[in-house]
């Protein structure tokens, strides 16, 4: 419990990462990204902070995100900036600044970065959130399409989050597709704007895809004869939406087709697609992402297309069904006097070398409370030094699994806890 006679806390909506979930949310990570990196995507680093322009001009003026969410301020030389609300404008911004599109395509990315949205707290849901996420960028190809959903797909079963993938095409915004069937999108919700919800009413008219987002209980009813997308593709984007879905069978992928499903963002095009978890109650979205074909030249860029996904790490932890991150400590070093604790330092440094994840007492406790602390860590050896372990040049190695303890000559210590 927090210390109430602290002054200072973390701002609203925000939190500190303690241990044990530390140990989660860092292995979480590195296996987001090392999952990536097999497939060829590097991984990159944006500001933290970018021009606002850039969000609101690639998220879309008329977005949730840029209208209520971000975090802008002006900086001491009168510039308008934003904390990174997301991390696919930011990216591309990178992308376009260093000329990377004129090199090989697709241009493949990942990242692991923090995010920052002014919305209301829940659970899983953070003002400063971190979400891990690829990019492929330059590429039109069905077949990248594919690649992004079964990579992300693959990682999530790896993390043991049990996703269930929802798949979808929100079109092009030429009126022959998107652009013609939002308008019988919004004759419809002006003809039911007194079924809607109050907060939804206004939406209806700014950005008319989002009501499929709502989830209050009213909107969704008066929404289930809404006309769908689906029904409106043009030939060009309904091709495509099946060449993706062909692909994916190829793939043995599991999906449902889910013709309300939309994206929160602007920038998405055709493919959009979704995982939700039954582990997360009500709030059950996981991970989601699509094609942003209109992005770049959003940013002022040549025509590029791109398609990725993004994670919220919080919401991963919170789905994860398996069992807890390994500790990587692996052997815990007992010392029991002032020179067993001199050559207690001296062994780990040289387990550490060794590439053994090796802790030790600095608190001269003794026996009793040290072997406590070796179960905390996690580990899954003691080593148990003393005078007459010294002496006598070997240690008391204890497993801390079985339980099964045995005397060990000193030099052939390395080579038993050796990896």
């Amino acid at each position: 419990m927090p210390d109430r006679r602290i002054s200072f806390r973390a701002p609203p909506g925000t939190r500190d990462l303690l241990p044990p979930e530390s140990w989660e949310w860092q292995a979480l990570s590195r296996l987001a990204i090392d999952s990536f990196e097999r497939a060829g995507y590097a991984p990159v680093e944006t500001p933290a902070f970018e021009h606002t322009e850039v969000f609101a001009r690639g998220v879309g003026e008329g977005s949730e995100v840029v209208h209520k969410q971000m975090y802008t301020f002006s900086d001491q030389g009168g510039r308008s900036l934003t904390l990174r609300p997301e991390g696919t404008a930011a990216v591309m911004r990178m992308v376009l600044e260093h000329s990377l599109q004129r090199g090989p395509l697709p241009l493949k990315l990942c990242y692991s970065s923090a995010m920052f949205r002014q919305e209301r707290p829940q659970k899983g849901r953070y003002r400063a959130f971190f979400q891990v996420g690829i990019e492929a960028i330059g590429s039109l190809e069905p077949s990248i399409d594919a690649e992004v959903i079964e990579l992300g797909h693959r990682f999530l079963l790896n993390a043991e989050t049990e996703p269930r993938l929802l798949l979808n095409s929100i079109g092009h915004p030429s009126e022959s597709c998107r652009g013609g069937y939002l308008d019988k999108l919004r004759s419809f919700l002006r003809a039911h704007s007194s079924d809607l919800a109050e907060p939804d009413r206004q939406r209806a008219e700014t950005n008319p895809l989002r009501s499929f987002d709502s989830k209050e209980p009213s909107t969704i009813a008066a929404l289930e004869d809404a006309p769908l997308i689906t029904s409106h593709l043009c030939d060009a984007c309904r091709d495509h939406f099946q060449r993706v879905q062909d692909l994916l069978t190829d793939l043995e992928l599991d999906f449902e087709l889910e013709p309300r499903l939309v994206r929160g963002l602007d920038f998405y095009t055709r493919t959009a697609f979704e995982w939700v978890s039954s582990n997360l109650g009500s709030q059950s979205a996981l991970c989601g992402g699509g094609r942003y074909d209109g992005l770049s030249q959003a940013l002022g860029g040549p025509e590029l297309g791109g398609i990725g996904f993004a994670c919220g790490v919080e919401r991963l932890l919170l789905a994860r069904t398996g069992p807890s991150a390994p500790s990587l400590v692996g052997v815990y070093i007992v010392a029991l006097s002032d020179e067993a604790r001199r050559e207690a330092l001296m062994l780990a440094s040289s387990l550490r070398s060794a590439g053994v994840g090796c802790d030790l007492d600095h608190s001269r406790r003794g026996l009793k409370g040290q072997m406590k602390d070796a179960v905390r860590s996690g580990a899954t050896w003691a080593v148990i030094l003393g005078d007459e372990e010294l002496r006598e040049r070997r240690a008391g190695l204890k497993n801390l699994r079985t339980q099964e303890q045995e005397q060990v000559p000193w030099h052939q210590l390395e080579k038993r806890l050796a990896p």
